[in-house]
């Protein structure tokens, strides 16, 4: 892997309320300088909130309750109120799955994309009118929408302006979070491509979050797997791809069509757990057609199915046998 640029280090997140629920636990990862890393899970896995927390843009009743983030060998937990707004956009840049939600229905397209050259630089002038100009050409949008008003554009049009403002200031590692959700499958396509073509163009790193397997195995350089609140495998795409080695990360892949076969979609049984309340042992049992009788009971750990393939099951252990239910 190339030079680390994040690494986030056993961090747990807690929401407070009525009962505190700890929805990232014991999470350890990293980006690598100039990689794309898939985060993968089902809705209310703990995705975008370990994001928030790697952005410190958690809402006021969650806190990292564990661990640290380390980003270039500094950790962001200890930063102060205005080291942490330098922080934001200067090196890490966010782009939501909603762009008509994100954006401003009031403000010109121009003007957002200014808003977050001018918060960081302290001025707005000819220069950054005509960096908005220069960054919505760089994703393929006419410069001279920087006048157009969120509402004037298309879906893909809103997704790419969005990308271009977390563009503004040179960030090393931008949070995609679903970017592509809302949008067709043909601009879909569109948009991974230019994220691509961007990245491999300027060199920046990509923490990509989405639940769709099959299209983190076409963008990612390595893909990690989250489970109620836990990760459960982590590999590069060709390992997951060839020999996923959970079978809620086989059972992720098998519920999206391939391009490669024809063959019939299953879905995964079940719902995921309350965080509120989760299950003992293994937290994926109740819902795992390979289930052992110590998954029930007993929490595996993470255990190596190659140089740096791991995934967190029982049935790596030597000698499992798994059932046929």
């Amino acid at each position: 892997m190339s030079n680390v640029l994040c690494q986030i280090d056993h961090v747990s997140v807690t929401y407070h309320g009525d009962v505190d629920v700890r929805a990232v636990q014991d999470v350890s990862l990293t980006i690598g300088e100039g990689e794309i890393v898939g985060l993968a899970g089902e809705s209310g896995c703990g995705k975008s909130t370990l994001a928030m927390a790697l952005a410190q843009l958690l809402p006021d009743n969650a806190f990292v309750s564990d661990g640290r983030i380390l980003f270039k060998g500094q950790d962001i937990l200890r930063l102060s109120g205005e080291e942490l707004r330098q922080f934001r956009w200067d090196q890490v840049s966010l782009v939501s799955q909603s762009a008509m939600n994100s954006l401003n229905p009031v403000l010109t397209v121009g003007e957002q994309i200014e808003d977050a050259i001018w918060s960081h630089q302290g001025k707005r002038s000819v220069e950054t009118r005509q960096r908005a100009r220069e960054l919505l050409r760089l994703v393929e949008v006419d410069p001279d929408r920087v006048s157009s008003y969120p509402h004037q554009l298309s879906g893909g049009m809103r997704q790419r302006a969005m990308i271009a403002m977390a563009l503004a200031l040179d960030p090393k590692l931008i949070i995609m979070d679903e970017p592509t959700t809302a949008l067709d499958v043909v601009v879909q396509e569109q948009i991974i491509q230019q994220i691509k073509d961007l990245q491999r163009k300027l060199g920046f790193s990509v923490l990509f979050i989405t639940h769709d397997m099959s299209l983190l195995l076409s963008i990612a350089d390595r893909i990690a797997i989250m489970y109620a609140g836990q990760l459960v495998e982590q590999g590069s795409s060709d390992d997951l791809l060839v020999s996923p080695a959970h079978p809620y990360t086989q059972g992720l892949i098998d519920a999206f069509p391939s391009v490669f076969e024809s063959r019939e979609l299953v879905g995964i049984g079940g719902s995921p757990p309350s965080m509120a309340h989760p299950p003992s042992g293994c937290r994926f049992h109740e819902r795992c057609p390979k289930r052992l009788s110590k998954c029930d009971s007993q929490e595996p750990g993470m255990i190596g199915v190659g140089a740096a393939h791991h995934a967190k099951c029982h049935l790596l252990e030597k000698g499992a046998v798994p059932s046929e239910s």
